[in-house]
């Protein structure tokens, strides 16, 4: 192949284009492009502020701090409590009542008191209770309805799920209008009410239709956000409701409360003479509303974060105050009543805003000088932040900003690069490329014989390492980005040098990842042996280097690696301009796994039988268990590297091993009393031993539930 200096393509500046859409919206999917997506919205619905609410037909009745202190009885009451307050709702002309409280046991004072409660149920088929659902993880996964209590149940069937959930950052955005669980489709809590509202007030039956779209509620068509439900439009901060204390509520003349909180002022008819207003049954405030019923005290757990959460005091101070679930509910069902909801752009006019600003860059770049293309950019991300942050206070039309942002950057980022890439003479980018990545005589190899850059591969044997820091992403999240930088550097040109040391070549770097091979391009017989030793070493000038940290108080890296040997494709993969030299084939997936299986069972270095095979005569390791990798049907034994021959241990440790060995054989004789004994002795001696802590778990849990007669005693990893 002939390396020259390439000429301007269309296809190629078109494909950038492309390229630029495709890799802005695969990134916004990720999981810190969705949250910052999310953060803009929070940003959107701050800037707007609070929604009027004076003419709202839903009022919140909170079991809050003071009603617990005005009772008798502490929280949890005796569901007495409840069937009175249900009574004098309904006494004051409530249009619906729904009680955001899960009942689905027994009353804890006395069952009479349910009895209570199923009676008034029984009276009133405007209340509605809650139920939820729970999803059960494991070895057997499924989802689980708790209904109400079998006797209110029977009293109201009218009930609805009160379970919402949480966006990747564990903020509320979103609520579920209907949910499918195990094929039955169940209305929320929210969806429930509006339905027996919706019905008192057209005097008709309504009913609750799933579509694919949207939900229909009788005449109001709730279009749906995603698969979840729909986006709820806060209409203010926490406690931006009408809200009553539950005490308020229960203090008539059949109740006594506790004396200073004893004024019986629900039933009070007040004196206009006197200026004492009435009480809220005769006040007329809960007629004809719709009244929720939900704790508001945060030891209930009740409160959750919100896009409101950040509120100013009176003091003038920034607070995190938390909204009450019952609210949040609240704030669905206004949503819903009102029509106010947020709208979104249709996926086809959200790739055509995206193709045209693609389009409208690539244009500025070919037109006009780098400086000029710059400050544009800059000025379109503005002045596209600026039409969605209107667009949502004045239409409630929810742009999207992250991908379009995306587009651009990547579109101006990928031409700019093209343009400098034209500039460069072919031979010195690559010599410069692989200069960072293959030792000095595979450069020359390469150099002396170009025609092994052609595209296409060949079958060979060749050990692949795979490395990568254990936490890397908690640790990202602590710590400056120009000091992660700089560590990450460090660590990576120690780990580098190590590498092309034992002549290996690093095929690639993804982030704090490294994937290197050993007997390629230039084959050499000792590979496997060249990437152990090299593994060995590394973990050595890691602990050298946390030693190091320590005493600069930096943040100490951890690292596993895996290593495996077999036969692999090896060649130039990409296209006939672009693409890269790497190695693909099952036994390069096998060596990814076995640096992901080491958080499994706490280890640093963890081998396949193939390479220990080729080395076991000259390294101390042990074997750690069969398993089955994900994505993959056979087994494979796989091993822990220990170190070299010479390498000095304690007794202690080689009295580890052997009893660890022990352990592994009463282990899969399925012996587990006989293995779990072996392994607490290993940590006896290693008290620290990660896979003698996990075997002793793992023989806890198959004593509870017991295999098959055929087991084979594979362990299958049900993550990468």
């Amino acid at each position: 192949m002939k390396f020259t200096k390439p000429k301007p393509k269309k296809s190629i500046v078109f494909g950038l284009v492309l390229f630029a859409i495709v890799g802005a919206y695969v990134l916004s999917i990720t999981s810190i492009f969705r949250g910052l997506e999310l953060k803009l919205l929070d940003f959107r619905f701050q800037l707007r502020g609070a929604l009027p609410l004076e003419n709202s037909p839903v009022v919140v009745i909170a079991i809050d701090d003071q009603s617990d202190l005005s009772t008798p009885h502490r929280w949890p009451w005796p569901r007495s409590y409840m069937a009175h307050v249900v009574e004098n709702l309904e006494r004051a002309g409530a249009a619906v009542i729904g009680i955001d409280v899960i009942f689905d046991q027994p009353d804890r004072y006395n069952p009479i008191y349910d009895d209570s409660l199923a009676h008034v149920l029984s009276r009133y088929k405007n209340v509605v209770l809650a139920g939820k659902i729970r999803k059960r993880t494991g070895r057997i996964s499924f989802t689980e309805i708790l209904p109400p209590y079998k006797k209110f149940f029977e009293a109201n069937p009218q009930w609805g799920l009160v379970t919402l959930e949480a966006d990747i950052d564990g903020f509320y955005r979103r609520y579920p209008v209907v949910i499918n669980v195990n094929d039955s489709l169940l209305p929320s809590f929210a969806a429930r009410i509006i339905q027996i509202y919706e019905s008192k007030i057209t005097d008709n039956p309504v009913r609750i239709t799933d579509y694919k779209n949207h939900v229909q509620i009788g005449d109001i068509n709730i279009p749906k956000f995603d698969r979840s439900g729909m986006l709820i439009n806060f209409y203010g901060p926490p406690f931006s409701f009408q809200y009553f204390s539950f005490d308020n509520i229960l203090d008539d003349q059949e109740v006594d409360l506790v004396d200073e909180y004893d004024i019986d002022a629900f039933d009070d008819p007040g004196d206009s003479s006197l200026g004492i207003p009435p009480g809220l049954l005769y006040s007329g405030v809960l007629k004809d509303k719709i009244v929720l019923i939900g704790s508001t005290m945060p030891e209930l757990h009740d409160n959750f974060p919100t896009p409101l959460l950040n509120q100013r005091t009176e003091e003038g101070n920034e607070a995190r105050i938390e909204m009450p679930g019952v609210e949040i509910h609240a704030n669905a069902i206004q949503t819903i009543l009102d029509q106010n909801f947020i709208k979104t752009l249709k996926p086809f006019w959200t790739f055509i805003l995206n193709l045209f600003l693609a389009l409208f860059i690539l244009f500025i770049v070919r037109k006009f000088a780098t400086l000029f293309n710059l400050i544009s950019v800059v000025l379109i991300v503005g002045g596209y932040v600026l039409l969605s942050l209107y667009a949502f206070s004045d239409s409630n039309l929810l742009f999207p900003v992250v991908t379009p942002i995306l587009v651009v950057l990547f579109t101006f980022v990928s031409q700019i690069t093209y343009n400098y890439i034209l500039a460069q003479q072919e031979k010195k980018v690559l010599r410069g490329v692989f200069a960072h990545y293959v030792p000095e005589k595979v450069i020359q190899e390469i150099i002396s014989h170009p025609e092994k850059l052609s595209l296409g591969g060949e079958e060979r044997v060749v050990t692949v390492l795979f490395s990568d820091v254990a936490g890397f992403t908690t640790l990202s999240e602590s710590v400056k980005p120009g000091e992660l930088v700089a560590l990450l550097n460090e660590y990576l040109t120690a780990m580098t040098d190590i590498i092309l040391k034992h002549n290996g070549i690093i095929d690639k770097f993804e982030g704090d990842a490294i994937m290197a091979e050993f007997g390629v391009p230039v084959p050499f017989e000792d590979h496997p042996k060249a990437a152990c030793l090299s593994a060995l070493e590394m973990q050595q000038k890691l602990r050298q280097l946390r030693y190091k940290w320590k005493k600069e108080n930096k943040p100490q890296l951890y690292a596993r690696i895996g290593i495996n040997t077999g036969e692999m494709v090896v060649g130039n993969m990409g296209s006939n301009t672009v693409f890269d030299y790497t190695v693909i084939g099952d036994h390069v997936n096998l060596g990814s796994r076995l640096e992901g299986a080491n958080k499994l069972y706490k280890t640093q270095i963890m081998v396949s039988s193939f390479t220990y095979d080729a080395v076991k005569d000259d390294f101390i390791f042990r074997p750690l268990d069969l398993i089955r990798v994900k994505g993959k049907s056979k087994p494979v034994q796989v091993y822990e590297l220990i170190g070299t021959l010479d390498t000095k241990y304690t007794d202690q440790f080689l009295e580890m091993l052997d009893l660890f060995n022990q352990g592994l054989i009463s282990y899969r004789l399925q012996q587990w009393d006989l293995a779990i004994e072996s392994f607490k002795q290993c940590l006896h001696l290693v008290p620290e031993d990660g896979p003698s802590h996990l075997y002793i778990e793992r023989c806890n849990y198959l004593m509870e539930n017991p295999l098959p007669p055929d087991w084979d005693g594979v362990w299958e990893l049900k993550e990468k």
